[in-house]
């Protein structure tokens, strides 16, 4: 006999993860109302709709990008990667400072002719993808200098103590 309760609990979710390595960060008063679905530790941006202030993934590079990073309530023993921002939640919104936040992601991926995440390489993220692409300094990918928001690689997922179920990088802002 089948249970969607026993269904739900077997189901893995595949959600970005993340954690911030701040002790103290900034964060938009008051959070904001999600529109549409947006994973953790990805890129918003920001805007009013009925006076109400409103997060909603980044949709070009070249706006005014903000951390989405709310925190999680698990029930059940539930897996970090379940966890994701739902249309018309409130979620923390980090202002990114540049030299201060750093965060760690799951939502990234390699840029063309980058084989492993290494120390100093940069990132920007790729509105589309809904993740951060890794590109070295020398070969950043074509997107990069016209990025907004940008990032240095500090660690990789190696170097982590924890990983949370997934592969982490962890990223500290040049430019916001």
């Amino acid at each position: 006999m089948g249970s969607r309760v026993l269904k739900a609990l077997q189901e893995i979710g595949s959600h970005a993860v993340g954690n911030l390595n701040n002790i103290k960060v900034k964060t938009v008063a008051h959070g904001a109302l999600v529109k549409g679905n947006v994973d953790n530790f990805t890129l918003v941006e920001l805007d009013f709709e009925d006076g109400e202030r409103v997060a909603k993934q980044l949709s070009a590079i070249d706006k005014k990008a903000y951390l989405i990073a709310t925190p999680e309530t698990r029930y059940l023993g539930e897996a970090m990667v379940d966890f994701y921002n739902e249309e018309g939640d409130r979620a923390r919104i980090v202002i990114l400072e540049e030299g201060y936040t750093r965060f760690d992601t799951s939502a990234f991926s390699l840029n063309t002719g980058v084989s492993e995440v290494k120390k100093n390489q940069v990132a920007h993220f790729d509105p589309t993808a809904k993740k951060f692409i890794i590109s070295e300094v020398s070969s950043a990918h074509a997107d990069y200098s016209g990025s907004k928001a940008k990032f240095l690689v500090v660690n990789n997922e190696e170097d982590m103590e924890y990983t949370l179920g997934a592969q982490m990088v962890r990223l500290e802002v040049i430019e916001a």
